[in-house]
C-alpha cells in the first residue's frame, strides 16, 4: 500500500516487490498504485508477471497475508480499518511526517521485510478496533471498525452541539461542547491528547472519552473499561454536525442520532512493531515525552 504521490514510496515498493519475487512470493498491489505495479510487472517474463496482482484496496485483507504499508499514519489508517473480516498483520514503514502507527523507518525497511521473508521472528502488537454504529429513529446508517476514534463534532460554522452520553445504559452526563471524542489506547496519542486526554499504553483494556472544548469547568475526560457499551445521542444540533472515523471518513448527523461503540469482537489490528525501539522509545521519539523545555 502506498501513499499518494510519493515518488521515494513508489522507489521503495519497487524494491521491496522485486525482493519479494525474487524469493518466489507473489505481490498485490492496491488499484490506485497500478503504475507502480506496472513498472514492476515491466521487468518480469511473461510467466512472471502473473505474481504481480492488481487488486481493490478492500481485497487486499482478503489475498494476503502480510501488508506492508509506505507511507504516513493516514495511508496506514486507511489499511487497517478494511480488517472486518480478517486480520493480517501490517508493517508501516514511515514516508510521512510524524509517523505514530508507522514505526519502522525508511532505512529500515529493506531489512525489515527482508526478515520477515525470511521467517525469521517479528514483534506484534496486537491494537483493539472499535465497533462504530449510527443509528437513526432505529436504523443503521453506518457500522464498521475503527482504529483510532469516533469523533461526533459540529461543522465549521455551527454553535455548541448538546449530547447525552451513557455507559452501559446508565446516564454519565450532558454534554455541551463542540464535540466528543471516544478513542482507543492506540488512539490515545492522537486528537485526544490534542483535546486534553490522557496517554493510554496500547495494550490497556480501555476506552476514552474526551470532550472537544467544552462549556463546563468540571469536564474532564474519562477513562472506562473496553468491555463496556458507549452511546452518545446528539440532542441539540444547532447547526451541521458530523461523525468522523478515524479522520477520514465523515457521515452527517442528524438531531436524535445515536452513535453506538464498543469493542469489536472478531479480532485485533496485527501491528508489526519496530525491531529497535519499544512503545516508550517511540513516545520519546515522536512526541519529545519527558523532554524538557
Amino acid at each position: 500500500m502506498v501513499k499518494h504521490h510519493q515518488p521515494q514510496a513508489a522507489a521503495l515498493a519497487v524494491e521491496l516487490s522485486r525482493m519479494a519475487l525474487g524469493k518466489r512470493f507473489s505481490v498485490a498491489f492496491a488499484d490506485e498504485s497500478e503504475p507502480i505495479a506496472q513498472s514492476v510487472q515491466a521487468t518480469l517474463s511473461v510467466k512472471q508477471q502473473s505474481r504481480v496482482l492488481i487488486v481493490s484496496k478492500e481485497k487486499l485483507t482478503e489475498v494476503c497475508d502480510l501488508i506492508v504499508v509506505l507511507g504516513g499514519d493516514g495511508t496506514y489508517l486507511s489499511v487497517a480499518r478494511l480488517m472486518k473480516k480478517r486480520s493480517v498483520p501490517v508493517l508501516g514503514v514511515n514516508m510521512g511526517q510524524l509517523g505514530f502507527l508507522t514505526e519502522i523507518k525508511h532505512s529500515e525497511a529493506v531489512d525489515s521485510v527482508q526478515k520477515i521473508l525470511k521467517g525469521g521472528r517479528v514483534t506484534l502488537s496486537e491494537r483493539a478496533l472499535i465497533e462504530v454504529r449510527l443509528t437513526r429513529n432505529g436504523k443503521t446508517i453506518f457500522q464498521g471498525p475503527v482504529v483510532n476514534d469516533a469523533v461526533v463534532s459540529k461543522g465549521a460554522i455551527a454553535r455548541i452541539i448538546g449530547l447525552d452520553v451513557r455507559v452501559n445504559g446508565k446516564w454519565v452526563h450532558n454534554v455541551r461542547a463542540d464535540g466528543m471524542i471516544v478513542s482507543t489506547p492506540t488512539g490515545s496519542t492522537a486528537y485526544s491528547l490534542a483535546a486534553g486526554g490522557p496517554i493510554i499504553e496500547p495494550t490497556l483494556p480501555a476506552l476514552v472519552l474526551t470532550a472537544i472544548c467544552p462549556h463546563s469547568l468540571t469536564q474532564r475526560p474519562l477513562v472506562i473499561p473496553d468491555s463496556a457499551e458507549i452511546q452518545i445521542q446528539l440532542k441539540q444540533r444547532p447547526g451541521h454536525v458530523l461523525l468522523t472515523l478515524d479522520g477520514q471518513d465523515a457521515v452527517d448527523m442528524k438531531e436524535n442520532d445515536i452513535v453506538t461503540i464498543r469493542r469489536f469482537k472478531k479480532h485485533s489490528l496485527l501491528l508489526i512493531s519496530s525491531p529497535t525501539r519499544d512503545y516508550f522509545g517511540v513516545l520519546r521519539e515522536k512526541l519529545r515525552f519527558g523532554e524538557r523545555a
